[in-house]
């Protein structure tokens, strides 16, 4: 690819409305200041969509392009809906919870899905490694296969595998949950716009690349007593 004919997009990050340290805000103006390359970005909350509208109210601020989401807790894993506005009920099947996802005109990503630590992925894990067509037939639209938080050797190097086994696309992300680990997992995608972006991955054109989080990210999100935090008011939190 020509550097003229791509861009890159980090499509799942957290702000203190979910176990994020940073606000709304301050994720937005430190991507201006300090992630240049990143030409589109999507805040992925826990089921919760109150920073993401918010951010995307202020997109005319910003350089780059905002695209709306969330973080949805499904029964089968957790689910990127990208696209959407109105709220995802968690806790459905993965059929379910795809379905409500392209109802409200969005894509649904599966993040991690080998995230060995996350006690319900490993319920999960081994039926969509010997059944891949389960993802199929639920409808997700994508797998997330470099997640950058993820510290378990092979985790990423599986995802990759089995996305192109099952022949989803496959997008890469930070998962930050603090500032200096935005853009550290990426996708790269033909264009540079959002609507750019929607049509690589619905064309299978889409690379994940990117690094592990620095030891310090790692330690200052540990340190934050953000972990699952419950979601507070935006108009409380952000100016």
């Amino acid at each position: 690819m020509s550097h003229a004919l791509y861009g890159y997009a980090d499509l799942h990050m957290h702000t203190h409305h979910s176990d994020g340290k940073p606000s709304p805000q301050a994720l937005l103006d430190f991507v201006a200041k300090h992630r240049p390359h990143l030409n589109v970005i999507a805040i992925t909350d826990h089921d919760t969509l109150d920073a993401s509208l918010w951010a995307y109210e202020h997109r005319h601020r910003y350089p780059f392009d905002i695209v709306t989401g969330v973080e949805v807790t499904a029964e089968g894993g957790h689910v990127l809906a990208l696209w959407v506005q109105t709220p995802i009920p968690a806790r459905m099947s993965l059929a379910e919870t795809a379905h409500a996802i392209h109802e409200a005109g969005g894509l649904a990503i599966l993040a991690h899905p080998f995230h060995i630590e996350m006690d319900f992925v490993r319920k999960y894990a081994r039926r969509y490694w010997c059944h891949p067509e389960v993802l199929l037939e639920a409808g997700i639209d994508g797998i997330e296969v470099h997640n950058a938080a993820i510290v378990t050797p092979g985790t990423n190097l599986a995802a990759r595998f089995y996305a192109k086994r099952v022949g989803l696309p496959a997008l890469g992300s930070s998962d930050a949950h603090t500032l200096g680990a935005i853009g550290t997992g990426r996708t790269r995608f033909w264009g540079r716009t959002a609507d750019d972006l929607r049509q690589s991955i619905l064309n299978q054109t889409t690379h994940a690349e990117g690094n592990a989080w620095k030891l310090t990210d790692y330690i200052e999100f540990l340190q934050s007593g953000q972990l699952r935090k419950p979601t507070t008011s935006l108009a409380r939190t952000t100016s």
